[in-house]
């Protein structure tokens, strides 16, 4: 592992007792063996049944042809379903296993969920459905509301889906047609095939021992069982008056759902491996005549300028007008502002090591905020996170942190360990038994499980051309599976922090290529693997002039996504396609006419 140096002076703090501290944590996290999650198949708990519908739901297989197959009715699909249908695109399918629309936002429904980006910038396309959110930061029944707007909008709805997994897709090399084939019998034909499934939807459980001895309650947060709690994504969780609740993971779900328990239950044991960033919120309704006032063209600009401001490549100058100017920016401006406060210590310091000492110090005050909310020392130190800006997706709340002053709520912090094991009667910390009624499990999401398989040209594997790295173009088009378009995924590709900016743009792509094939009548195109070298040279070559100062952060999917992407951010990925497709389609593209084909 390689360090960034940190020059002597006096900012403020020890950079190299901090640095220490982060290698510290950082090597004990790296030796904990990640626990395996439960298989499906041998977990009652682990449920992925839609518990939001009626089962027994029936109806006729299909067996006809479309234009497009867009798999999956989350945010990803719908954008890519409403870009085609922009592009006039006619006949468009989407492919959705749960019974409505909106991915993330349709299975996770846990008390206290809402967006942790600006709703006006995380919304997608409010000007062209009409919506105005409620609140700065959206509630969960909100967004899935605005999805399912989304999809009536652009009659997405109309021919979908839904209710239905697909169980395979083989191209068709003499017809130059996909043949989708689902668990309900149907077998359809498209010219075109979207993958924007995601990966937020099959849920986690760590498979610890004594997971099926446990005589109380269990169930993952993005299965909540209300049920058993009462109430509903806005609270009123009444049933749990006299229990005793066991919280397992402190990201993103329990961020928000834990202060939630702490309302109605007896007693609240969180279950902490890795403690989290948490900046305020400082959420606020809408105001109407603001939003009204708005002129043509405002959300685009308004999510282009967050994107700019929060992911501004480093060494570039950020833009002079912060719209937003909240939490999650001025989070982002504030190791670049402190290390402006530190440049006489760090007079003839490279960029590298500016960011890291700027970095240093924005996280020395993270953690002095977060402290002076927490009233007892203990668990204010636990609560600390020692690492890097970069390394996780900070959180933002007004709740969590204070949570921990109720006399009810308790921090079991396991030093990056995890849950030890379950017994009849409760959970089990550093050998030590809680008893509970209840255990929650916040623990994510299994990523790319249970999905289906794709043959391409000649039967060749996704999977298999896909085992030992992604190849792309863009991330979006692979050599040997024609007329087929990844939407949604990041190596490759790009990570934008507001995630429906990224999409926006890849269904802008995509679309754009399927009008083009269209217009010209293209039985299909096919990325050349020259092509992908070349992309996989240009990501290369670009990540060499960004100064990266090495955070020292634990293994872990977030800094693994983000150093797998288009260096440069989203901006600059979004302008490099637009590029490409004015110079480089007929250069990177094997395109096949339909006399070609019949040839």
């Amino acid at each position: 592992m390689t360090d960034n140096p940190v020059p002597p002076g006096g900012p403020g703090f020890d950079p190299e007792a901090i640095r220490r501290k982060y290698l510290e944590e950082s090597e004990k996290r790296r030796s904990v063996k990640p626990t395996p999650s439960r298989p499906v198949a041998q977990s009652a708990v682990l449920s992925v049944e839609d518990p939001f519908v009626e089962p027994g739901l029936e109806r006729e297989p299909l067996h006809d042809e479309v234009d497009v197959v867009v798999v999956g009715g989350g945010h990803t699909g719908l954008m890519t379903g409403a870009h085609l249908r922009k592009a006039g695109v006619p006949r468009v399918r989407l492919i959705e296993k749960a019974g409505g629309f909106g991915g993330l936002w349709y299975w996770n429904r846990y008390p206290g969920i809402r967006c942790d980006v600006d709703a006006y910038s995380y919304m997608p396309m409010l000007e062209e459905v009409g919506t105005m959110p409620s609140e700065k930061y959206a509630q969960g029944d909100e967004i899935r509301a605005h999805a399912e707007a989304l999809a009536r909008k652009f009659d997405l709805d109309e021919d979908a889906c839904l209710q239905t997994q697909v169980t395979g897709m083989r191209w068709d090399d003499e017809a130059d047609r996909w043949i989708v084939t689902t668990d309900r019998g149907d077998e359809m034909r498209t010219r075109f095939v979207c993958l924007g499934s995601g990966t937020l939807d099959h849920p986690s459980v760590p498979d610890v021992p004594g997971l099926d001895e446990f005589e109380g309650h269990v169930f993952h947060s993005s299965r909540w069982d209300y049920d058993y709690t009462g109430g509903n994504e806005r609270g009123a969780l009444t049933k749990l008056a006299g229990q005793r609740v066991a919280v397992v993971g402190t990201a993103a779900s329990a961020i928000q759902f834990i202060p939630e328990l702490a309302e109605y239950a007896e007693q609240v044991l969180v279950v902490q491996r890795t403690p989290v960033i948490v900046i305020p919120r400082n959420n606020e309704p809408t105001d109407p005549e603001w939003f009204r006032s708005q002129p043509s063209g405002w959300q685009k600009e308004r999510i282009e300028n967050l994107t700019a401001v929060v992911q501004s490549p480093p060494g570039s100058k950020p833009p002079a007008k912060d719209i937003l100017n909240d939490s999650l920016t001025g989070l982002s401006k504030m190791p670049r502002n402190l290390s402006r406060e530190l440049s006489a210590l760090l007079e003839g310091a490279d960029p590298a090591t500016r960011m890291l000492m700027g970095n240093y110090a924005a996280m020395e005050k993270i953690r002095a905020d977060m402290a002076s909310i927490v009233n007892d020392q203990d668990t204010a130190e636990k609560l600390k996170p020692y690492y890097n800006l970069g390394c996780n997706r900070p959180q933002f709340s007004d709740t969590y942190l204070q949570a921990y002053n109720r006399p009810d709520v308790t921090l079991l912090d396991t030093e990056g360990r995890g849950i030890e094991r379950l017994t009849a009667k409760g959970v089990v910390v550093d050998g030590v038994e809680y008893e509970a009624d209840c255990v929650i499990f916040g623990t994510g999401f299994a990523v790319d499980a249970g999905r289906f398989p794709v043959a391409g040209r000649g039967g060749e594997m996704l999977s298999d051309k896909w085992a030992d790295g992604i190849r792309s173009l863009h991330g979006i088009l692979t050599a040997g599976f024609p007329n087929l378009f990844v939407v949604g995924g990041i190596p490759q590709a790009t990570h934008a922090i507001n995630f429906t900016h990224q999409l926006y743009d890849q269904a802008t792509h995509v679309s754009t290529i399927v009008r083009r094939c269209l217009d010209e009548d293209l039985a299909s195109i096919e990325v050349r693997p020259e092509a992908q070298e070349r992309w996989a040279r240009q990501i290369k070559e670009k990540a060499v002039g960004l100064p990266r100062p090495d955070l020292n952060c634990a293994p872990n999917r977030q800094t693994e996504l983000i150093h797998s992407g288009y260096p440069g951010g989203p901006i600059a990925y979004a302008q490099a396609c637009r590029e490409w497709l004015q110079e480089g389609f007929e250069r990177d593209l094997v395109i096949e006419h339909p006399a070609d084909a019949a040839a």
